[in-house]
């Protein structure tokens, strides 16, 4: 199955959500969130500090429109009248926006709600864009999965050969050499000077063909982990368990409070062509039901302990997209 039809399938899911939630426009401005709706290679106005949209989606049109001084970043599929140049003045930006608004039935979505923004569809009912994209994450196409899982594959190889690396002691510069042959990078200071019995956690997040890959492992120099690890692997198939279709984010905090996980960074979070809903936080109180075919990477902190793993989200148990624990 070729990237056009996966594109295709996640446009397919954003017009049923738009038409569920009675948007007659979705507005994007944040790079991540334009792509999947469109397809398109990631734009930011130059200047705007991220709040002018340069995608719009009609509801009921082929396709979106797309806003680009790189027609070679948008999907062939794509009619080329939906491709217009980028206006680098965002007084003309937002006026085009508006003119292609104008026509749409229902209220307009958008992720960023600048004052010239609203200025500009004065009169319009705006809407956070938000929960119709959470829906149209899932289900994803196997063509997506396929994709999504090739991007872990290579960020996981990247926190391995790192991890081999830090064990034996290598320098920081090393450690990153290593990442980088993987295609892989992420920060480690130069200057840095590990000793033995650090506990070292590594992280790693990269595209590959215009999909995402995150990858997550603590190691540590010349002391035993093991046991950590073996607590951190019961806290995260504890979590695992919960993940079905159906279940709350509620249910998977709370799954992780019992097995002894503890708060750093997100617990869980959707993955795609960057980090997607849900956004599972272990100190938020949020209650967002899970969906069939979302990739899921979960990333529970057990006693300084954090590594990540994926998972695909079913309506029985789930189906591991990496390695299990």
């Amino acid at each position: 199955m070729s990237a056009g039809l996966a594109e295709r399938a996640r446009y397919a899911r954003v017009q049923s959500a738009m038409a569920r939630h009675g948007v007659g426009a979705l507005l994007l401005a944040t790079p991540h969130l334009a792509t999947f709706a469109s397809g398109a290679r990631r734009v930011q106005v130059a200047g705007s500090g991220g709040t002018v949209p340069w995608v719009v989606v009609l509801a009921g049109a082929p396709s979106a429109v797309v806003f680009t001084t790189d027609p070679d970043g948008v999907p062939a599929w794509m009619p080329r009248a939906a491709v217009e140049p980028l206006r680098w003045d965002r007084g003309a930006q937002l006026g085009r926006i508006a003119e292609l608004v104008a026509g749409a039935e229902g209220t307009v979505a958008c992720d960023v709600f600048a004052p010239a923004l609203r200025a500009a569809l004065a009169g319009r009912t705006l809407v956070d864009a938000a929960p119709l994209l959470a829906e149209a994450v899932a289900p994803r196409a196997t063509v997506e999965v396929e994709a999504i899982a090739r991007a872990l594959a290579v960020a996981r190889r990247a926190v391995d050969a790192s991890a081999d690396s830090v064990a034996s002691g290598a320098a920081p510069t090393e450690s990153a050499a290593r990442a980088a042959e993987h295609a892989a990078g992420f920060p480690l200071a130069e200057t840095t000077v590990r000793r033995a019995g650090d506990v070292v956690r590594l992280q790693v997040s990269l595209y590959v063909a215009g999909y995402a890959g995150v990858a997550g492992d603590t190691v540590g120099c010349g002391v035993d982990v093991s046991e950590r690890r073996r607590a951190w692997a019961e806290a995260l198939c504890a979590v695992a368990k919960r993940a079905r279709d159906g279940a709350s984010s509620g249910a998977l905090r709370a799954a992780a409070r019992a097995a002894g996980a503890g708060a750093s960074g997100l617990l869980a979070h959707g993955l795609g062509v960057g980090i997607e809903p849900p956004l599972v936080d272990l100190h938020a109180d949020d209650d967002a039901p899970l969906r069939a075919g979302t990739i899921l990477v979960v990333a529970p902190e057990v006693d300084g302990f954090r590594a990540t793993r994926a998972l695909l989200v079913t309506d029985g148990a789930p189906r591991w997209i990496e390695r299990a624990p």
